[in-house]
């Protein structure tokens, strides 16, 4: 699984007359139950990805994806339709993932993200080894961000949200989620100085 959203995330496959999320969601509300699983098929891929980057766990993202649509299944007629589903839909794995926060900080454990998993260098050719170098030293970077400028940057950067959207699904004014991306692009220059120098070309 990935965090990028496909091009047609929102609307069905191109070229059909799927419906778009917010009338799967009101099919399923009448009754169709097979509109649950295609909402489920078409955010599997992006939310996914985002919770992984978010946590860092792939066992930790799997859980709240199915807690996410858990949720989305049992307040599907709370969903007034003053944003779109998506919004909706990252709003609440939100809220899931930051009720885990607290209460694991409750516990002195906290949530946070984890390292990046093992690139495994030594038995990789030079140029795929680097590549997982590089990304694996930028998901780290990432994941040193402060919680709400990660949320803003992962849903910026991966998953293809416009800066209306991730202020919808966060709860905040524009202007202060383009001021955490500005942040957050800030501190990720800072931490990966170095390693734009060891890539340099001159």
């Amino acid at each position: 699984m990935t965090g990028t959203m496909p091009q047609n995330a929102g609307r069905g496959p191109p070229g059909t007359s799927a419906p778009t999320d917010e009338e799967a969601l009101a099919a399923y509300l009448r009754g169709d139950a097979a509109m649950a699983g295609e909402l489920v098929r078409r955010y599997e891929r992006p939310l996914y990805g985002f919770l992984y980057r978010l946590t860092g766990r792939p066992a930790d993202a799997a859980d709240l994806f199915q807690e996410t649509f858990l949720k989305v299944v049992q307040h599907a007629g709370t969903f007034a339709g003053r944003s779109q589903f998506k919004t909706w839909l990252y709003s609440i794995a939100l809220n899931a993932y930051r009720s885990r926060v607290r209460k694991a900080s409750s516990r002195e454990q906290p949530l946070e993200a984890a390292d990046p998993p093992a690139t495994g260098r030594a038995a990789q050719p030079d140029g795929v080894a680097e590549q997982a170098e590089v990304g694996g030293r930028i998901a780290a970077a990432v994941a040193q961000l402060p919680l709400e400028q990660r949320e803003v940057f992962l849903m910026k950067v991966y998953n293809d949200m416009n800066y209306r959207e991730i202020a919808e699904a966060l709860g905040r004014p524009v202007g202060t989620v383009k001021s955490q991306m500005r942040l957050a692009l800030g501190k990720l220059r800072g931490m990966l100085h170095e390693l734009a120098e060891a890539y340099d070309v001159g």
